[in-house]
């Protein structure tokens, strides 16, 4: 009976030692994770802050990298998304600009504009260049155009018969006197009705006529004037 006893108070005994034993280290791995998530907290938060400060800095580079574009030079707009030379140039030309919507003037689509709203800002134009443009270019002179040449001044004769009056004159010829007219004088021929110097030198130079309203080929005399001479003129 006693060695029984024994035998059960050995294995309660052993029993308590490896309780003793086993628990220190059970104790150390529940606490190791503990430690393990606080110090895993510190790095995300950690993480968290590098990637705001990352933010921050390309804002502000987003910000320095803002183009002016009444100021920035041609290159400097290049730089811009979907903008080229050609386009950079008619940016400028296009100057001064009161917002970014004004790009239209240049040619820029609603599309393109919105894409660039984030990227450029518009300051104030230099006053110079302001100026130039608002004073229109003076404009050229034209050349100028020579005096035309003066007409020749004709004999006092003939200037006298170009302003003869058209009123129907009376014929000089005596009653049944008919003038030749390819053999007349310019004397004679000056006495019909209508005809002055300058008519008569031009029958004379259309000579000779095979009827008397051939004489209506000369210049100068027309079917009134011949009504008014017909009576007395035949052909020889």
């Amino acid at each position: 009976m006693k060695g029984k006893i024994w035998a059960v108070m050995s294995l309660v005994v052993a029993l308590l030692v490896t309780f003793c034993l086993v628990m220190p280290g059970y104790a150390a791995t529940k606490e190791e994770p503990k430690k393990d998530a606080a110090t895993k907290e510190p790095s995300k938060k950690d993480d968290k802050k590098k990637s705001d400060e990352k933010k921050d800095e390309k804002k502000k580079e987003a910000s320095a990298k803002t183009v002016d574009l009444n100021n920035a030079t041609q290159k400097e707009i290049e730089s811009l998304k979907g903008i080229g030379p050609a386009k950079a140039k008619k940016i400028i030309a296009n100057r001064p600009y009161k917002s970014v919507d004004d790009l239209s003037k240049a040619g820029l689509s609603k599309k393109e504009i919105d894409a660039l709203k984030s990227s450029v800002v518009v300051g104030s134009a230099p006053a110079a260049k302001a100026d130039a443009k608002a004073q229109p270019a003076p404009a050229a002179k034209a050349p100028e155009r020579a005096a035309p040449p003066a007409p020749e001044a004709k004999p006092a004769k003939e200037a006298k018969a170009d302003k003869e009056p058209r009123k129907e004159q009376k014929s000089k010829l005596a009653p049944g006197q008919k003038i030749n007219l390819n053999t007349a004088s310019q004397a004679d021929l000056e006495l019909l009705p209508e005809i002055g110097p300058a008519k008569a030198k031009a029958i004379i130079a259309g000579r000779p006529y095979s009827k008397p309203e051939d004489v209506m080929k000369v210049k100068g005399i027309k079917q009134k004037t011949y009504d008014q001479i017909k009576d007395h003129i035949v052909v020889k």
